[in-house]
């Protein structure tokens, strides 16, 4: 698709943090405490690192083909090859959107919403994803901001914790009583948590200018608030206590007290539930963009009609949490091995295809 507008830097690091933010941040402290052990938040700054570091090979990519597109570079292929590649990206893409705005579902109805349908929560996101999709992706990046400047004052929350803090929780051990030995192990769940970065590769070409400060700034923002959450979690609860709770930010919200608002806790999950649905938006814009590629014949909003139903329908198979959780280990482990390989791949591409180019000049 082409765009006749650019994205501007921060509308770009605006859509990558919020593609990052999901669900993974209400039990991401106990996931580092189980990973990393006392004072882990520290191992955080290190996956921030290696975020960065494939970031990097997304915007070599796009400096080393001169602005090309993902799909022009890999264009230089027969559809025999590009065929079954696009499209299983496509299927991993859709499946991690359409499970991250399942799993969101059914932690509001467990947690605060006893008495609604499940389907109806997850049709409500849905509705609001066909509504966002319909649109090209300058739309979808202004609305982000938009959606961004509402989100973004939850993280001041953490003040009201402070009272509670306490250094001495923290402890001066570092990363001892990890229940995880190995780095990659245990560091995993947390790099999964920053998942979201990857698809960049799509829209990097997009960006008006400072391609790779703009990727880098929106994984800085991201990691930035996932690191104070974590640093406030460890000061707030003990080592014990933060192994034992689930979802340690849902509890730390419950701490909140607000003469003008009741539950703190119910308002602000809501709230990051718009988050959660730019996350889905963006991964099924890839999947439609993937699709789209190979079945240029389709018009578009029939094609985004398909996706919608199939997702609907595969979001419909697991029925408990624990089911959604086994469905994303598996496809964060094709999710993270796309978002590593696939700059790789498109360098490699572009190194052979100027090679080629340069051959007959040679002779």
């Amino acid at each position: 698709m082409q765009m006749k507008e650019k994205l501007s830097p921060f509308q770009a690091s605006v859509l990558i943090y919020l593609i990052q933010s999901g669900v993974t941040l209400f039990s991401l402290p106990r996931l580092i405490a189980e990973a990393f052990g006392t004072n882990g938040w520290i191992g955080l700054i290190l996956i921030y690192i290696i975020v960065n570091i494939n970031l990097v090979l997304i915007w070599l990519v796009f400096k080393m083909s001169k602005g090309k597109s993902m799909f022009e570079i890999i264009g230089v292929f027969p559809k025999w090859i590009t065929f079954p590649f696009c499209i299983f990206t496509a299927v991993v893409w859709m499946l991690l959107g359409v499970m991250v705005l399942v799993k969101f579902s059914m932690l509001l109805k467990v947690l605060f919403y006893h008495n609604v349908s499940l389907i109806y929560l997850t049709s409500m996101g849905y509705i609001l994803t066909f509504m966002l999709l319909k649109k090209d992706l300058y739309q979808i990046a202004k609305a982000t901001v938009v959606l961004f400047y509402f989100t973004v004052w939850t993280v001041f929350l953490l003040a009201f914790h402070l009272p509670e803090f306490s250094f001495i929780r923290l402890t001066p051990f570092l990363f001892k009583g990890a229940t995880e030995i190995y780095f990659l192990k245990g560091g995993f769940p947390i790099y999964t948590a920053l998942l979201g970065y990857e698809l960049s590769i799509l829209f990097v070409h997009m960006i008006e200018k400072k391609q790779l400060r703009s990727l880098i700034t929106g994984n800085s923002i991201t990691s930035l608030i996932y690191l104070g959450v974590t640093f406030v979690s460890y000061g707030f609860f003990s080592f014990g206590q933060l192994l034992k709770e689930m979802y340690p930010l849902v509890t730390l919200l419950g701490y909140i007290s607000i003469p003008v608002l009741e539950r703190v806790e119910n308002f602000t999950f809501s709230i990051f539930g718009l988050k959660v649905l730019i996350t889905t938006v963006m991964y099924l814009w890839g999947t439609k963009e993937l699709i789209q590629y190979q079945f240029k014949s389709i018009q578009s909003n029939y094609l985004l009609i398909g996706v919608l139903i199939i997702s609907f329908f595969v979001g419909s198979i697991p029925k408990v949490i624990k089911d959604v959780d086994q469905w994303l280990t598996y496809i964060t482990y094709a999710a993270t091995a796309i978002a590593f390989l696939l700059p790789i791949f498109l360098l490699a591409t572009i190194v052979i295809t100027k090679k080629m180019n340069r051959m007959p000049a040679n002779e």
